[in-house]
């Protein structure tokens, strides 16, 4: 039997609500995430009614309302806006942003950013710049995680890097085929959190779970791990 989803409006108060997915599947227990984007979600037994769900989710209201506020923080501190005079986040720091017309599309970073763009809307000049950054920061990583490896392992038998938007993690490792997932969110943070979450990825190479001996892995790698995860979970993951 396949996962069955459904969207439903629960309110957070008398003036908010949230749209919320719950899906059915073969599991014990009922379980519940909120995504680094603010995306609510319910997981449930198959057995079990949506009615069951929402009650759940009456008794949780408290602590999702206070998580929420914590992500929307964090939105409202990185957020970019394209628009002329508007900003932009990469490695941690906040940049200027200066918008053109222009009869070609082009990115120009310099201590700021000016986009040259075709069509002067705020969605066209987002499209401009997440085009160029795929480009740009894939090149970053891949000499990021070269460096990153030879500290780890002896060979040269370097994973393939992608990198992709995801909504709920920074970055994947496919152990079997060698391929190591990196979010494009990733360029608003600082190199160090950008180290770390190459660092964990690439420890998946050796132990594939949350274990022990991979977070002791992790300590001899990276001992101060903790802090910048802490830093990481700052960041929002949307532009």
């Amino acid at each position: 039997m396949k996962n069955v989803s459904k969207i439903i409006e629960f309110p957070l108060d008398s003036t908010r609500k949230i749209n919320v997915k719950i899906t059915k599947k073969h599991m014990k227990n009922i379980r519940l995430a909120i995504s680094k984007s603010g995306e609510v979600a319910v997981s449930i037994p198959t057995h079990t009614s949506y009615s069951y769900a929402y009650e759940f989710l009456v008794r949780k209201r408290e602590w999702i309302s206070t998580q929420l506020v914590k992500i929307l923080s964090n939105v409202k501190k990185d957020s970019c806006h394209f628009v002329n005079n508007g900003n932009l986040f990469m490695f941690g720091n906040n940049y200027n942003l200066n918008v053109q017309q222009s009869s070609k599309n082009k990115v120009i970073f310099d201590n700021q950013f000016t986009i040259d763009v075709k069509e002067n809307s705020p969605e066209y000049v987002k499209a401009v710049f997440v085009k160029w950054c795929k480009i740009y920061f894939l090149d970053f990583l891949t000499n990021r995680l070269c460096f990153v490896y030879r500290q780890i392992f002896k060979d040269e038998n370097i994973p393939q890097i992608k990198i992709k938007t995801m909504k709920s993690m920074w970055g994947n490792c496919d152990y079997v085929k060698r391929i190591i997932t990196l979010n494009l969110y990733l360029i608003k943070t600082p190199v160090s959190c950008i180290d770390y979450v190459i660092t964990h990825e690439l420890a998946h190479l050796i132990y594939h779970d949350h274990s022990k001996n991979f977070h002791n892995l992790l300590d001899q790698l990276l001992p101060d791990w903790k802090a910048r995860k802490k830093q990481l979970n700052n960041y929002s993951l949307q532009f």
